[in-house]
């Protein structure tokens, strides 16, 4: 115990004899102990433990008011049952029952006086260090019940997480075994169809209108196969982020026309009403994307509302909001339940769900749509009311064919009111850039270009708050690995993020030895993009 322990240790001195009381407190003052408080009226002792919170009592037995066996029963009832308290006994009765009594009712030392006051220093240190050894061990005991009851709640939440964890697993495996189900039919059907009919057409008994009407069914049987697996190439390459753009120029009114006419007998065999709306859609306006990947989303969106509308009508059409061509498809189906409604463009959804009972299909329609629009920098989101049907809208960035033929008007585009960070993309592919471009459209992202890496160094030079590279390795004139070297000579504090289709890792550690800070191998999918480039500045869009 240390000797800082015994000056700070408080004891309570009761006895009914002044002169008692002043021999054992000059006693303890001379051994360095300074928290003395004494009593000569031991009706105070309650009142005194509970504001003075003694380590050590030093009780008399026989005493006026109330004896020091009655006060020690008293103590034993405030304190706690886990509280030791050491009692030092000092008493003129030094007989056995005394002796017994007093240790059987809390004393835990005993002393009869006249007492030598050596002996009773000795039993007061040995008393407080057993206290101290006792309060040592109960702090122990205080911290290792909670880090148990901490370790207890972490172990809690953690099953809670693995029993999560294991509740998705099954859900998707459940998914998988309904989607492997599934697409077996959707595969299957269509074939038996292709397959049974082509028999029946080398049967002699069956007349040519018959033979006809078979290769109708035959038609429908393979374009339904071959879009089954269409999209299920679809959906796999962009899981992998290995889908590709193609950009063109596309006239949204002619594809709304064109859909139009694609969908108009269907939708009349289901006695559905088919309108067109593009009376927000300013005249001979072209857009400069990827008119397949659009045709695609619009076709899901459309077969999808055909698909789920009995009757009533379904609008089809699209308008310019801002910065962007939004298209629309409206339906008067049977719209999207709430327990749906987070979960709807997840992958094979549908395969989950009672309503595959009734209506064919993989349930990827509304996932590649989402993945298709994204890819080309836009968004995609619906309006719906269960039983009233529902509004989907997909918007692309708008670039006309007048600004997509001016490389300056492809840069510095950013979204209103945010600070801008100034980004360099190195690019000598003009169709590769675009996909950035539409991309970073309507962030916080100040976008120059260069065509190769001569122009790259210039235009670093001359825009020292250039606050990323986004460099292609194969250049002309100076390659990416030469014009990277010379970037991070200028200013070596710029990251520099290779985005290049070398995949080999000769190639990567030639990069990182050029001076790349990280690398981006194309195909580019725009999430990964984001997150990558996320590590070294902020990206913002409205």
């Amino acid at each position: 115990m240390s000797t800082n322990y015994l000056k700070d240790s408080k004891i309570l001195i009761v006895d009914d004899t002044e002169a008692n009381v002043e021999v054992l407190e000059s006693m303890l003052l001379m051994e360095g102990y300074e928290n003395i408080l004494t009593t000569t009226d031991s009706r105070k002792v309650l009142e005194l433990y509970l504001k003075f919170e003694p380590d050590l009592i030093l009780l008399d037995l026989m005493m006026p008011y109330m004896s020091g066996f009655e006060v020690m029963e008293q103590l034993n009832r405030l304190t706690k049952q886990q509280t030791y308290l050491p009692i030092l006994v000092l008493t003129a009765d030094a007989s056995e029952s005394t002796k017994k009594k007093a240790l059987s009712t809390g004393a835990s030392d005993f002393l009869s006086k006249p007492f030598d006051l050596m002996e009773v220093s000795l039993r007061i240190k040995n008393l407080l260090y057993t206290n101290y050894l006792y309060s040592q061990v109960r702090n122990q005991n205080i911290i290792l019940e909670e880090k148990v009851n901490e370790r207890t709640k972490e172990l809690e939440t953690k099953n809670e997480q693995l029993k999560v964890a294991l509740e998705k697993a099954d859900a998707a495996n459940r998914l998988k075994q309904a989607f492997l189900n599934n697409i077996s039919h959707e595969i299957r059907t269509p074939l038996n169809g292709i397959v049974g009919f082509r028999s029946l057409l080398k049967d002699e008994s069956v007349s040519l209108d018959e033979k006809i009407d078979y290769l109708e069914i035959m038609q429908e049987s393979s374009t339904r196969l071959i879009n089954t697996i269409t999209r299920f190439l679809d959906i796999s390459l962009l899981h992998s982020g290995n889908m590709e753009l193609y950009f063109t120029d596309l006239n949204p009114e002619l594809l709304i026309y064109s859909a139009y006419e694609k969908y108009i007998s269907v939708c009349a065999k289901k006695n559905i009403e088919l309108e067109i709306n593009t009376d927000n859609l300013p005249e001979n306006l072209n857009v400069y994307t990827d008119e397949n990947k659009i045709l695609k989303v619009f076709d899901n969106l459309v077969e999808n509302a055909i698909k789920f509308t009995d009757d009533g009508k379904i609008v089809i059409g699209c308008e310019q909001f801002n910065n962007d061509i939004v298209f629309f498809v409206k339906d008067r189906g049977m719209g999207i339940s709430p327990d749906f409604k987070d979960r709807i463009f997840f992958s094979f959804n549908q395969a989950d769900e009672e309503i595959n009972k009734e209506f064919e299909g993989l349930g990827l329609g509304l996932s590649i749509s989402k993945g298709l629009v994204e890819l080309m920098g836009g968004k995609i989101w619906y309006n719906t009311v269960p039983g009233n049907g529902t509004e989907f809208y997909f918007s692309i960035p708008l670039i006309n064919q007048d600004t997509k033929i001016t490389k300056g008007d492809l840069t510095g585009k950013t979204a209103e009111g945010n600070q801008t960070t100034k980004v360099l993309i190195v690019e000598d592919d003009e169709t590769n850039y675009y996909i950035l471009y539409f991309y970073f459209y309507n962030s916080n992202l100040e976008l120059l270009w260069a065509t190769d890496g001569i122009e790259a160094i210039n235009l670093f030079k001359e825009n020292p708050d250039i606050s990323m590279v986004l460099m292609d390795l194969k250049l002309p004139n100076l390659d990416g690995f030469q014009a990277t070297s010379k970037i991070k000579a200028i200013n070596n504090q710029v990251p520099v993020i290779a985005v290049t289709s070398y995949a080999g890792i000769e190639q990567r550690q030639m990069a990182i030895h050029a001076g790349c800070d990280d690398i981006i191998v194309k195909p580019v999918n725009k999430q990964s993009l984001f997150e990558k480039l996320g590590k070294y500045i902020t990206i913002t869009s409205n």
